[in-house]
């Protein structure tokens, strides 16, 4: 690597110095902080560097870009800032979520970053040549394209994912109950659908594939669609139903949903209603697996595509709603999650699937055990009957034979999701709304919550 970086100069630093030298290191926004994103180049120049949004209620909002100083402090000290400032730009609305530019695209290639509010923008990063803060050269944000779906109007987008196997294409999420795809090069709408039957709250590329994707809708459903044929869909997973307070009742006010009770309005009628799925997330390694939450909830359900209609593994640990999940990019058990409780949660599910895996093979060998004990059950009823009524020549077993097939079959089919307990633990000073996990160190997961931005070595 020459030693004419874009960001600073590493002439006579380590390529340790390139990286983080301690456990956390911290970066304070001046705003509100909702959106992470971490750079996806793997030249070690760019590696620690990150894209943030801010979430503010008005017609003012930033989008920052920030770079791990070459100089910052190795010992752990809450105040001081060991990420520096090289970008901002203004945006009207808050970003609901950002993007690099998959790796694909080559050192010396425009690093593009993408956003979704009310429409879809794409910035280039460039350098400046201007010395800014802790040693770091700036850069600016130059907008390369605005797309919307309609010229006069567009539907807030919810979400979005950029193909990783081919990074021209982009597809977004709509309250509109659409997802759009999107050439970044022509900055066109390729394909429009209607995916839901509500608001799509978050959309996803399956890993591998630049064809398939899942999902997530106010109508509590994961769907998977696949853009060489559109005419069909299918339902991978549904929510279960959940109580609240009927929002009919006069004595609810704003009709707010209580998980579980009707704590605090005790004389509530409760009706049943499908919660909404928030967000969903694909896994990086196995495109079997696909995690996702539903609104208030304090669980994360995982999802096996081959096996739809019910998680098979269930994530128990936060106290609180959850708000952001996120897989490990090298691993394909291994996920974490943040939420309102201020807790970051790392998970290993590799037992639990190793583990259900071989229950269901044994369920599914004692249903087919018992389907062929019940034919020939069934052959020796049959011949009993061809010989009158000599109880003799009938099977004595057939009923209990038929109950043993039933009982093996609905036991092969329908299995409660195993439960998981967390293997590592971050407790941070305020609830945590996002996270991301650094794809080319991914011993380094970033969260941040009120104006702070925070990146923990695993």
């Amino acid at each position: 690597m020459s030693s004419g970086s874009p960001y600073y100069s590493i002439s006579g630093l380590t390529p340790d110095a390139l990286s983080p030298r301690k456990e956390i290191c911290n970066y304070f926004s001046a705003y509100p902080v909702y959106s992470i994103a971490w750079s996806r180049r793997e030249d070690r120049n760019n590696m620690f560097r990150m894209a943030l949004s801010s979430f503010m209620e008005e017609k003012t909002n930033k989008v920052q870009v920030v770079q791990l100083s070459p100089h910052h402090d190795t010992s752990h000290t809450q105040e001081r800032p060991d990420f520096g400032l090289v970008a901002e730009t203004t945006v009207d609305y808050p970003m609901t979520k950002l993007l690099w530019q998959p790796s694909g695209a080559g050192y010396g290639q425009p690093d593009l970053l993408a956003a979704t509010g009310e429409s879809l923008r794409i910035w280039e990063c460039e350098q400046t040549g201007e010395m800014g803060e802790m040693g770091l050269y700036k850069s600016k944000l130059s907008l390369r394209g605005k797309m919307n779906t309609r010229a006069d109007y567009s539907a807030p987008i919810t979400s979005f994912d950029w193909c990783q196997v081919d990074p021209r294409l982009i597809i977004t999420s709509s309250i509109d109950t659409t997802c759009t795809v999107w050439d970044v090069e022509t900055q066109q709408a390729k394909t429009q659908l209607i995916a839901h039957d509500r608001e799509v709250f978050d959309v996803s590329f399956v890993t591998g594939s630049q064809d398939v994707f899942a999902s997530a809708g106010a109508d509590g459903s994961i769907r998977m669609f696949d853009l060489r044929s559109l005419e069909h869909s299918t339902i991978l997973y549904e929510a279960p139903a959940a109580m609240a307070p009927s929002t009919s009742d006069p004595a609810l006010g704003d009709g707010s949903y209580y998980p579980d009770t009707a704590a605090g309005v005790p004389n509530a009628r409760m009706a049943s209603f499908v919660p909404p799925l928030l967000r969903l997330s694909c896994n990086a390694l196995d495109p079997n697996y696909i995690a996702t939450f539903a609104l208030d909830s304090p669980r994360v359900n995982i999802i096996d595509v081959r096996n739809p209609g019910s998680a098979v593994v269930q994530l128990v640990g936060h106290q609180a709603p959850i708000h952001a999940i996120s897989w490990n990019p090298t691993s394909s058990t291994q996920l974490c999650s943040a939420g309102a409780d201020s807790r970051v949660l790392v998970w290993d599910i590799q037992q639990t699937l190793t583990a259900r895996q071989h229950q269901q093979r044994q369920a599914m060998a004692a249903a087919a055990q018992a389907k062929q004990l019940s034919k020939l059950s069934a052959t020796g009823d049959k011949l009993g009957s061809d010989f009158g009524d000599d109880q003799s020549l009938k099977s004595p077993t057939s009923n209990t034979v038929q109950a043993m097939a039933h009982t093996a079959a609905a036991q092969a089919l329908s299995q409660t999701p195993n439960s998981v307990a967390p293997s590592l633990t971050y407790a941070a000073r305020l609830p945590v709304n996002s996270l991301a996990w650094h794809q080319n160190s991914p011993e380094w997961i970033s969260i941040g919550f009120g104006s702070t931005v925070q990146t923990l070595r695993l």
